[in-house]
């Protein structure tokens, strides 16, 4: 939750965001957000990252003796072998809701991806593809919001029909990317689903309603900033879709409708699970809802720091009344325009912080 000493305030370049209501000493936590409400461990590392606590087996970290990869396992029928560091992760995991549903919910996703690499006799793909009837042909083809919007609408009307969703999807050839996505995706189903029957509580957050759901859509969207400077990325969303609508159970796929929500939201919310504070290493992502209300600062006031699965934030300076919480979203030792330019590329916004204002001489940071 969030430090009584912050207010959460609607701003005209970065959607909302947090401010101090009085000065705050350096060293203050001022938010501890207890879980992600969408996250995925890419593939290659599962076995080497806890499932409950997200620890890394092969961490720099870690003595050279270390094994490099987890021996705990739950092992349940019907669903995916799932690692942990500690016997203690296990238990916590096992006795929860959530991680054992989705175990069995990512075994599902695993065997509908080999389903979908099957062809036809004669080598073809056999199925009624979105992806011709979609996109116009040609490089100079505007992306707007009502392309983008029209592309969702014949990718609905597509899985509208079961016989028809069933033949596309038998021979997409699902990409291995395509289900890291569509496992982020599930995980968000799960909560949803765990939530909406009240079988567990889920994590306190900043945002006054109890439903997490309410939370995402406050988010800010980048959809459409995304898809103009990747435009490939609107064809895996609509192929992530159909996938989900055909390989989720009956009772999950009542959700999958809301999944576009989320991915709009998924790029400039979304954290990187890496292997300690240097980054390292990028395991593979979350959305923590509640700390996306962070912006973004060259010169930030807040140090991120991930414990286990709970993400703290820490004021790293003095911060004066009426200052807007920030951190980092980059490493801000690079030069500016290398800051410029991957913020610009991945969070779709020109920092005008002090320090890119004042057109600091590029060189380290001090803190």
């Amino acid at each position: 939750m969030a430090h009584p000493l912050t207010d959460l305030r609607t701003t005209s370049y970065g959607g909302r965001s947090f401010f101090s209501t009085q000065p705050i000493a350096k060293g203050i936590q001022i938010m501890a957000c207890d879980a992600p409400f969408a996250h995925v461990i890419y593939k290659d590392y599962r076995r080497e990252v806890c499932a409950q606590c997200f620890a890394y087996a092969a961490s720099i970290s870690r003595g050279i003796d270390d094994r490099r990869i987890w021996s705990i396992k739950s092992c349940r029928e019907g669903a995916e072998s799932v690692w942990f560091c500690t016997d203690d992760c296990r238990i916590a995991w096992e006795s929860g809701r959530i991680g054992p549903l989705l175990a069995e919910v990512n075994a599902i996703l695993a065997k509908a991806q080999i389903a979908t690499r099957k062809k036809s006799k004669n080598g073809l793909h056999r199925y009624d593809s979105p992806d011709l009837i979609l996109f116009p042909t040609g490089p100079d083809v505007p992306i707007t919001q009502d392309y983008i919007d029209k592309a969702w609408v014949e990718a609905e009307d597509l899985t509208s029909s079961r016989a028809r969703l069933s033949s596309y999807c038998s021979a997409m050839d699902l990409e291995d990317m395509e289900l890291e996505i569509a496992r982020s995706l599930a995980s968000a189903i799960v909560h949803r689903y765990v939530f909406d029957r009240h079988l567990t509580n889920f994590c306190s957050s900043t945002i006054t309603t109890s439903d997490p759901w309410t939370a995402v859509l406050d988010l800010q969207t980048g959809e459409l900033s995304n898809i103009r400077l990747r435009p490939y990325v609107l064809l895996a969303h609509l192929r992530v879709y159909a996938f989900l609508c055909h390989s989720l159970p009956k009772h999950l796929r009542q959700y999958v409708p809301t999944t576009r929500a989320l991915l709009a939201r998924d790029t400039g919310n979304a954290f990187g699970i890496w292997d300690g504070d240097d980054r390292e290493e990028m395991l593979g992502w979350g959305v923590w809802v509640s700390a996306s209300y962070f912006n973004h600062s060259c010169c930030p006031n807040l140090k991120m720091t991930r414990i286990g699965r709970t993400m703290r934030f820490t004021t790293s300076r003095l911060v004066e009344t009426g200052e807007e919480l920030c951190i980092s979203y980059i490493d801000i030792n690079q030069p500016m325009a290398q800051r410029k330019r991957e913020l610009e590329d991945s969070w779709f916004f020109a920092c005008r912080c002090q320090r890119c204002q004042s057109g600091e001489v590029d060189g380290a940071h001090q803190h």
